[in-house]
């Protein structure tokens, strides 16, 4: 298999992730772009929209099947933050089980606290 082709199935395993946990917050309605193969700031970008104080945001995941040092990340997250506004996660696979994932910074926290905002 592809390099290109393990990258599309992670992203679409990780987009399908990022909808479930979503979709436990009956305030949002939410949509997400992917782009494929792009060598912009994210791989995934998320719409949200918050019924109850019809506030709206947005965040994008970059996914990454490889190791990216925390260094790496703090400097491409600055970086997505100045030239978009976007707040931007990291997605890779755990490193004891690679069949699970991992979000960093913390993507559970960042949404309750924007919702409660």
């Amino acid at each position: 298999m592809s390099q290109y082709r393990k990258g599309y199935i992670f992203e679409k395993k990780s987009n399908s992730y990022v909808k479930c946990l979503l979709s436990e917050y009956k305030e949002l309605k939410f949509y997400s772009i992917e782009s494929r193969g792009s060598k912009g700031t994210a791989d995934i970008v998320f719409g949200l929209y918050n019924k109850k104080n019809k506030s709206r945001t947005w965040f994008g995941i970059q996914c990454k099947r490889g190791y990216i040092s925390k260094p790496e990340k703090q400097r491409e997250i600055k970086k997505g933050q100045k030239e978009s506004g976007m707040k931007l996660f990291f997605m890779t696979p755990k490193k004891e089980k690679k069949t699970e994932i991992d979000i960093e910074p913390n993507l559970i926290e960042w949404i309750e606290k924007w919702i409660r905002a």
